[in-house]
């Protein structure tokens, strides 16, 4: 066995996050772990990869007992992890970033920069050849970095990987590539934990199949005879929920948003679209499509060079976040752990962090009725949680984003835009998701719904408004449309 965990268990505060979960992986495997959010995958992996210590169990290395203290240590012993997360440094190269603390050195223990470039484009080329290393990092587009980790964790020279839902932000080309390397690197001899909450990929990638539900491993299941329904029962240990299809609604007159001819630099151009009231508005189109851009510059992060803005009659661009935030108009990020949550803050305060005026007296801020009030979204929302006290980042994919969805309905925002709202959440926290969006909508909110996933999409919205490399390429209703129709409109 080329690796073994054993009796591994592991609490933060309150929250058993792994009770006694054992794992092994042999050489030339692509060992798959998969569960909702929350299921302990995270952290089990964090343990596999040195960064998170065990409270009970025992590590194996070709049937030798290790202990990694840091993930250097795990790195030393041929392990490491390309994590889900973007985490280069931006003003680095990306052949910086490959060999980030791993330089080569030459005489007089010099570093060899040849050599190190050398090295750093080697990896690189084995995974994508079409990006230039010599440029920054911080230039990349989000699919890239995510290539670019790959293949940093692929320079350690370690013969195990771990992949933490690394084709989240790839497009469909950049995916293959991957695969193309997971498959020479597998047949090479090397192994890969592999963990994703897309099934069809665990099917055709795998070979065995680890579930885990609340910490706890469930079953092992074999990829040639087991089916995606038969995973997610498994997963869920409960009935799962239907895709949260958006019923057929007549759509307000009241337009709250109308966007004319709006282009920036060469990110899109001339879209034009108008958001009613109550309207669930989706924006389809691959990866680089300029779905991200647009809705940026709806919230004022960036700037338009063209067109025209009105929100609720008022005609006026926004220069700022905080002009969007004040006209009642927010934007929940795609990159919700670096852009959208307060790793540091409590649920309560990431939920509250908008309004804290609202909590101010004589004495400084009312607890009291600041506990009341995001209590009452949590129980709106479903949120689950331990404490109000807990740190943000103790609760799964699904529940931060609940959290984010709470925070501006405090703020009583009007417009709504999610950027694939849904990435890296498992079926039944989407369920849960699309459900809350559903309610909202008929409550009077207005929502734009960003996705490169054709069929949730279609499941959510009224209408759909399709992208392709920054063009509008039209508005069609969602009822009755689709996902190869919306390709088509898109390659028109």
């Amino acid at each position: 066995m080329l690796f073994e965990a054993q009796g591994i268990s592991k609490t933060f505060g309150v929250v058993r996050a792994l009770s006694n979960v054992s794992v092994d992986i042999e050489r030339g495997e692509v060992h798959a772990i998969i569960g909702e959010n929350g299921a302990g995958k995270s952290t089990l992996m964090g343990v596999i990869c040195g960064k998170i210590p065990p409270d009970t169990g025992r590590l194996f290395r070709d049937g030798r007992e290790c202990a990694f203290a840091s993930p250097r240590d795990a790195q030393a012993a041929g392990i490491a992890i390309a994590p889900q997360e973007i985490n280069l440094v931006p003003a680095l190269t990306v052949a910086e970033n490959i060999v980030l603390g791993a330089h080569q050195v030459g005489g007089l223990g010099a570093i060899d920069w040849r050599a190190t470039h050398a090295v750093a484009v080697r990896h690189l080329h084995e995974i994508d050849d079409t990006i230039d290393p010599a440029m920054p990092a911080g230039q990349l587009s989000k699919a890239e970095q995510q290539l670019v980790q790959i293949a940093r964790a692929a320079a350690t020279n370690a013969n195990i990987l771990i992949f933490d839902e690394p084709t989240a932000a790839l497009t469909s080309r950049e995916t293959e590539k991957l695969f193309r390397f997971m498959r020479r690197f597998s047949a090479a001899g090397n192994s890969i934990f592999y963990i994703s909450h897309r099934l069809d990929e665990i099917l055709a990638l795998s070979q065995r199949i680890t579930v885990l539900r609340d910490g706890a491993f469930i079953t092992q299941l074999d990829p040639r005879t087991t089916s995606k329904d038969e995973m997610v029962r498994h997963m869920a240990g409960r009935p799962v929920l239907p895709a949260a299809h958006r019923p057929l609604t007549a759509i307000a007159e009241e337009v709250v948003l109308r966007v004319e001819g709006l282009g920036r630099n060469h990110e899109f151009r001339d879209i034009s679209f108008d958001l009613h009231k109550g309207e669930v508005l989706g924006i389809a189109g691959l990866v680089g499509s300029g779905r991200t851009e647009l809705g940026k510059c709806l919230f004022g992060v960036t700037r338009s060079d063209a067109g025209s803005v009105e929100i609720f009659g008022e005609r006026g661009m926004i220069s700022h976040p905080a002009d969007a935030i004040a006209r009642g108009l927010v934007y929940l990020p795609e990159e919700r752990k670096q852009e959208g949550i307060f790793a540091l803050l409590s649920i309560r305060e990431n939920m509250g962090i908008a309004v804290l005026d609202r909590f101010r007296s004589l004495l400084g801020i009312n607890f009291a009725q600041m506990v009341g009030e995001v209590q009452d979204y949590v129980l709106r929302l479903k949120i689950k949680i331990g404490s109000q006290d807990d740190p943000i980042t103790s609760l799964s994919g699904g529940n931060q984003q609940k959290v984010i969805i709470g925070r501006w309905l405090m703020k009583r925002s009007r417009i709504l835009i999610l950027d694939e709202p849904t990435r890296g959440i498992d079926v039944n926290a989407k369920g849960e998701i699309q459900a809350v969006l559903h309610t909202l909508a008929r409550e009077g909110l207005s929502i734009i719904y960003i996705s490169s996933e054709l069929q949730e999409v279609i499941d959510v919205s009224d209408r759909i408004l399709v992208m392709h490399e920054g063009v509008g390429k039209g508005i069609v209703p969602a009822a009755g449309t689709k996902q190869e129709d919306l390709l088509a409109i898109a390659m028109e």
